[in-house]
C-alpha cells in the first residue's frame, strides 16, 4: 500500500484561476490508415519521428500504434482554438503523408479489427493492458476531449456536477461511430458502448465540493485502485493540473467545423453553469440513473431518439432536448463570441456523422466508402512552415 502523496490534500496542486475564465483546449484522436486499403496501420512512431521539436508536445501517442492524438495549447477563446486546431490537423496530415499513410477521423474505424492492432511501447500502456486485458485490447476507439478553464476549484465541481446532465445531448450530437469490426452495430455511437467496459468510465458520481473529490482521489490512490486522477476515465472529470473541467463524451469528428461547434456548446454550457454558481445556485442535479438512461438513448439513436426532460419528467425528442440546450447557452455563446459555432451546432442536428457514414455505405454497400468518407481533407493541410 502506497503512502499518501503530499499534494493529495486540500492543497492538491491545481491551476484553477490561473488561466482566463472559460479558456479552452481541444484534443482529437485520429486514425492512421493505409493510403490504398484504408485499413488502420501502425505508423505512429514514423509520424512522430518526422515531427519537429515544436510539434511533438502537441502530437502524441495513444494506446494503439494506429492512433495519433493532437492537443491544442490552452487558448483564450475559440478563435485561437480554431487556428491552433487547423494548424495541427494540417501538420499531422503532412506527417502522415511523409510516413506513407493518411489521417481519418470518426469514433471507430468501420472495418479494421482490434485484435490485429499493435500496442504502443510505453510503460503506462503495457501496464494498462496487463491490468485490463481484453477490455484494453479492444479499445480501438477515437474521441475528442474539450477542456474549459474554470476560475475556482469549488466552482469547477459545480460545473462538473451539472455538465453531467447534458452529456447525453453532447453524445447524441457527436455520434459518429455506427460501424464496428466490419458491421453496422445499429448504434449511432458504438464507441461509447465499447468504452463502457472500462472501469471508472461513463457518467461519474456527484460530488458535494472540491474536498469530497480530493478525498476520493486520495483514498483510491492509497488503496492502489489508481495511480493518479487521470485513471478516472469518466465522460467528464476535473483536471486540476490544467485548471479545467474536461468533457470526454464525444465521438471524434471528421469536420473541424463540427469539432469546434461541439467545443463551443461545451464552453458556453460551462460559462452558463459558472454564472449560476456565482448567482448562488446550489441545486442538486438529477440522479445518475436517469442521466445514464438518456446517454444510452443517445448512443443507440443519436439525435433520432427521445430523452427524459428533467425539468418536468416528461419525454421529449432528442432534437428538442438539444434545442433547449442551445437556447440556454445562447447568451453565453454571444458573450464568448461563438454565435456562429452555436448556429453550426444547430445545423448538425439535421444529420449527425453516424447517418452520413451510413449514407456513404449505402451507395455501394462497401465499407471502404465509409473509410474514405471520414478521411481528413487534404486541403486541411494549412501547417505553417
Amino acid at each position: 500500500m502506497s503512502e499518501l502523496p503530499d499534494d493529495t490534500t486540500r492543497e492538491l496542486k491545481h491551476a484553477y484561476g490561473e488561466s482566463g475564465p472559460w479558456s479552452i483546449g481541444i484534443e482529437e484522436e485520429f486514425q492512421l490508415v493505409d493510403t490504398e486499403t484504408l485499413a488502420l496501420v501502425p505508423r505512429v512512431e514514423e509520424v512522430l519521428g518526422q515531427a519537429s521539436d515544436h510539434e511533438r508536445p502537441h502530437i502524441k501517442h495513444e494506446l494503439m500504434q494506429s492512433v495519433v492524438e493532437i492537443a491544442t495549447p490552452p487558448c483564450n477563446d475559440l478563435g485561437q482554438a480554431r487556428a491552433e486546431l487547423a494548424d495541427l490537423r494540417g501538420r499531422v496530415s503532412r506527417l502522415a503523408r511523409e510516413s506513407g499513410c493518411r489521417v481519418a477521423s470518426a469514433g471507430t474505424h468501420p472495418f479494421s479489427r482490434y485484435e490485429l492492432q499493435q500496442i504502443t511501447d510505453a510503460e503506462r500502456y503495457h501496464q494498462l493492458v496487463d491490468k485490463l486485458r481484453w477490455v484494453a485490447q479492444r479499445e480501438l476507439i477515437f474521441g475528442m476531449h474539450v477542456h474549459v478553464g474554470v476560475p475556482d476549484a469549488d466552482q469547477a465541481m459545480y460545473v462538473f456536477n451539472h455538465l453531467r446532465t447534458i452529456l447525453p445531448e453532447l453524445l447524441a450530437l457527436s455520434a459518429n461511430s455506427p460501424f464496428w469490426q466490419g458491421r453496422d452495430t445499429g448504434l449511432s455511437s458504438s464507441r461509447s458502448t465499447v468504452f463502457a467496459s472500462f472501469p471508472r468510465s461513463g457518467i461519474p458520481p456527484r460530488f458535494v465540493d472540491w474536498d469530497e473529490w480530493v478525498s476520493l482521489v486520495r483514498r483510491a490512490m492509497h488503496v492502489g485502485a489508481i495511480d493518479d486522477y487521470t485513471y478516472l476515465w469518466w465522460d467528464v472529470r476535473p483536471h486540476p493540473k490544467f485548471g479545467t473541467v474536461e468533457v470526454r463524451v464525444c465521438d471524434a469528428q471528421t469536420s473541424i467545423d463540427d469539432t469546434l461547434a461541439l467545443a463551443a456548446v461545451i464552453q458556453a454550457a460551462a460559462a452558463w453553469l459558472g454564472s449560476r454558481y456565482d448567482d448562488g445556485d446550489r441545486s442538486i442535479p438529477p440522479p445518475r440513473f436517469l442521466i445514464e438512461e438518456n446517454k444510452w438513448n443517445a448512443a443507440r439513436h443519436g439525435v433520432e431518439g427521445e430523452f427524459i426532460a428533467f425539468e418536468d419528467d416528461t419525454r421529449i425528442s432528442t432534437r428538442d432536448a438539444l434545442a433547449r440546450l442551445f437556447d440556454r447557452v445562447a447568451d453565453h455563446a454571444t458573450q464568448l463570441g461563438t454565435t456562429a459555432e452555436l448556429e453550426h451546432a444547430r445545423g448538425m442536428v439535421e444529420q449527425v456523422g453516424a447517418e452520413r457514414q451510413r449514407r456513404a455505405y449505402e451507395q455501394h454497400r462497401d465499407l471502404r466508402d465509409v473509410a474514405r468518407a471520414v478521411l481528413l481533407a487534404e486541403e486541411a493541410d494549412t501547417a505553417r512552415s
